[in-house]
Parts: C-alpha cells; sequence; structure tokens
C-alpha cells in the first residue's frame, strides 16, 4: 500500500492510496508526549506568530518580531509557555483595532539573576483602571476582550513568572512577562 501525503496549513495528514488500498489511515502521533521543560523561548514566539498566521487568526494585524540571533534557553513548561504567546498574540491583535503588535524577546542576563522576558506591545489598543485591576483579579471579572489576558496571567504565575501591564495612552498597552531566572545552574 502506498500512501499519499497532503501539507494543510503546515500540518501534515495521511490519507491511503486510491489503488487498491486496504482503508487504513497512518495513525497519528500521541498528544500525551512528556512535557519540555528546557525552551527556546525565540523559537516558541516565532513559532506561535506562524500559527497564529496560518489560521488567520490574527486578522491581518501585522506581527513584528524582535528575537535575538542567539539561543533564548529558559526551564519552563513548553506547553503553557506556547499557551501564553498564544493568549498575548491573539489579545493584542483582537485589541490594536488594525494597528501594528510587536514581540520582542530579551535573554536572561549573564549571572543568572534575571531571567528571559518578552513584551507584547499593542498599538492603539486601551485598558480601563478598572480592566487593569481586574486582570490581576480573576479573568471572570474581566470583559471578553482582555479575558485573554487574565488567563495568560495565570499561566504566567503558574510557571514562577510575572506579567506587568503598563498602559499608555498614545502607545496602548505593553504586556511584560519576565520568566524565572535560571541561577547559575551552568557554572
Amino acid at each position: 500500500m502506498s500512501a499519499a501525503f497532503s501539507t494543510i496549513g503546515g500540518a501534515q495528514s495521511q490519507a491511503p492510496s486510491q489503488q487498491g488500498g486496504s482503508g487504513r489511515v497512518g495513525t497519528l502521533e500521541s498528544v500525551d508526549v512528556p512535557d519540555v521543560f528546557r525552551v527556546d523561548v525565540a523559537a516558541i514566539a516565532r513559532n506561535a506568530v506562524e500559527l497564529l498566521g496560518a489560521t488567520r487568526r490574527l486578522h491581518g494585524v501585522e506581527v513584528a518580531l524582535h528575537l535575538p540571533e542567539d539561543v533564548v534557553p529558559a526551564r519552563v513548561s513548553g506547553r503553557r509557555l506556547q499557551q501564553v504567546m498564544l493568549l498575548l498574540l491573539a489579545h493584542a491583535a483582537d485589541a490594536t483595532h488594525g494597528q501594528g503588535v510587536r514581540l520582542v524577546v530579551d535573554a536572561a542576563d549573564d549571572f543568572g539573576d534575571e531571567g528571559p522576558r518578552f513584551q507584547v506591545v499593542a498599538t492603539g489598543a486601551s485598558l480601563s483602571e478598572r480592566e487593569a485591576q481586574a486582570v490581576f483579579l480573576s479573568p471572570m471579572l474581566v470583559g471578553p476582550l482582555h479575558r485573554r489576558l487574565a488567563r495568560a496571567r495565570e499561566l504566567v504565575e503558574s510557571m514562577g513568572g510575572t506579567l506587568v501591564v503598563a498602559r499608555g495612552a498614545s502607545a496602548g498597552i505593553t504586556v511584560t512577562v519576565e520568566l524565572p531566572a535560571p541561577g547559575l545552574s551552568s557554572w
């Protein structure tokens, strides 16, 4: 039996051959694989933008990536970090009203005192004082537009990191996520 492969939206699927095939479809990889706790923050950022672009979730909003050339290692859950990136980018795309989004990734310092961090800047977005306070209390207290921001905060805190929201009149919203410091474990 021969199999035909097709790539649709970045996912690869397997279909049986039309030439006397037995009708078996190739098995899919299990989703219960172990989580990775040593990740490259820059690679996860790049993959999140590609995924949201492929699914047209960005609604045509331009995302400017500012990534370092070197690997930005972090010792956090790869799945949770990817979910945080997806939530923050989707929130920014919805809140910018067609203006641009900027994603900046910074590496940890050389001594391990400060962890890697990234910023999502949503130009033209607004967040009231009440909503800004509600983001840090509970996702259920926030309106539908900013609920993703509150969910991302919960995930970041569960990984031992911090999420800070800065509001500016003309600059929009800047969300800064700082991941736990790696320490001197590499020395």
